[in-house]
């Protein structure tokens, strides 16, 4: 293979690496979401656990969770070593490249004046477009060798991470079935959910207050008061009405010493 198929072969690879380096990128941001969607699922059941359903389940759920949890730090691990802290080599820019060519013709023509003032020394003639070519054709090479390098060693970070991911998913799938078939969600609709009815609690209260006062009554040899079968309790007392609420609409402004 001649030197111009080889570089046409070092440029290919050189852009084929950089495809490689984004696709890589999104299947670090991909398994960054499954990550954060765990996370979310599994807050969601810590949040509405219900410690007072079995013991045994809740248990199980716990460990199960933690387990979870652990495991996906070296998921998480692997992650960010595979997204921060690797650097790609890239070509020299457009216009690095013409400074560069320019300052070969000059030193073309700085070689031949030198040749002519000083035969005795002669030094090999500069050949502008060769020289262009050589630099090409090594950046080609070195940055597609480098990038080559990184992006295998981020797939394997990738690979681990995923390979973490997969382990951490075990406990979690028990934990989220264990949370299910138990019925664990304190908010589950098969389930009887207190309520505290306020009136209802005021009305108790002041039936435990006749009692009271009935019981000391009797304990003190006391008359007990007549209650009438048509007794009626007095009407609840209105509610307050509101104060008026003032709205500033322009304050007034500070004066001068204030």
């Amino acid at each position: 293979m001649d030197k111009q198929r080889l570089f046409e072969l070092y440029e290919k690879l050189y852009f084929h690496e950089m495809e490689v380096r984004e696709k890589i990128t999104g299947r670090v941001q991909v398994t960054f979401a499954l990550v954060a969607t765990g996370y979310t699922i599994l807050s969601y059941m810590l949040r509405m656990l219900d410690f007072t359903s079995n013991k045994f389940a809740v248990s199980t759920f716990v460990i199960c969770t933690a387990v979870t949890f652990l495991i996906s730090f070296g998921c998480l691990y692997y992650l960010i070593r595979a997204f921060w802290g690797n650097t790609y080599n890239g070509m020299p820019s457009p216009k690095e490249t013409d400074v560069y060519r320019e300052e070969l013709i000059l030193h073309r023509h700085q070689i031949a004046q030198y040749n002519m003032d000083y035969p005795q020394n002669q030094q090999p003639e500069v050949i502008v477009d060769e020289r262009i070519s050589e630099h090409l054709y090594s950046k080609f090479r070195d940055c597609s060798t480098h990038n080559t390098a990184v992006n295998d060693r981020r797939s394997e970070q990738v690979h681990k991470s995923f390979k973490w991911l997969l382990f951490a998913s075990i406990p979690m799938f028990i934990a989220s079935v264990t949370f299910i078939i138990f019925d664990l969600d304190v908010f589950s609709p098969r389930k009887e959910t207190s309520i505290i009815d306020q009136s209802v609690v005021n009305a108790l209260n002041e039936i435990k207050h006749e009692i009271v006062i009935f019981t000391d009554f009797y304990k003190g040899d006391q008359e007990m008061p007549e209650v009438e079968d048509n007794y009626v309790p007095p009407p609840p007392a209105a509610p307050q009405e509101p104060d008026v609420r003032p709205l500033v609409e322009n304050d007034n402004l500070p004066s001068a010493g204030e």
